[in-house]
């Protein structure tokens, strides 16, 4: 059904409204997705965009090493389990992992999110 959907959107060119809580189907064929939380629209654009504007960056730090007291805006989720700190970031990504390569000794890498984990974030701060 939702190869029909796709189909039927790309063929006649129209708009269709598709509301789901499987948004792994909806990441599959969304352009522009809007996201409601208690009947308020809290998020919404370009999947594409809003996919490339957020980022997970993971940083290891070696044993005793601190962090900043403060990350750059855009650091909207920090946890930290023993040495490994993940971060999710919704605008500043590569500020934020110029911040953390910049603790001596730290490895670093960024990772692309899914649309869940915007949908989580955005949920959990509105």
């Amino acid at each position: 059904m939702l190869r029909e959907v796709a189909a039927i959107a790309a063929s006649t060119e129209t708009t269709i409204f598709f509301s789901s809580h499987q948004l792994s189907e909806v990441e599959r064929i969304a352009d522009h997705i809007g996201i409601i939380d208690r009947g308020r629209m809290i998020a919404s654009g370009c999947l594409d965009d809003m996919k490339a504007r957020y980022r997970r960056i993971e940083l290891v730090t070696p044993e005793g090493s601190g962090l900043p007291a403060k990350w750059p805006e855009g650091a909207d989720s920090v946890r930290t389990e023993g040495r490994v700190t993940t971060i999710l970031a919704s605008r500043n990504a590569e500020e934020i992992a110029n911040e953390a390569r910049s603790i001596p000794g730290a490895s670093v890498e960024s990772f692309p999110v899914t649309l869940k984990d915007i949908f989580l974030e955005e949920v959990r701060y509105n």
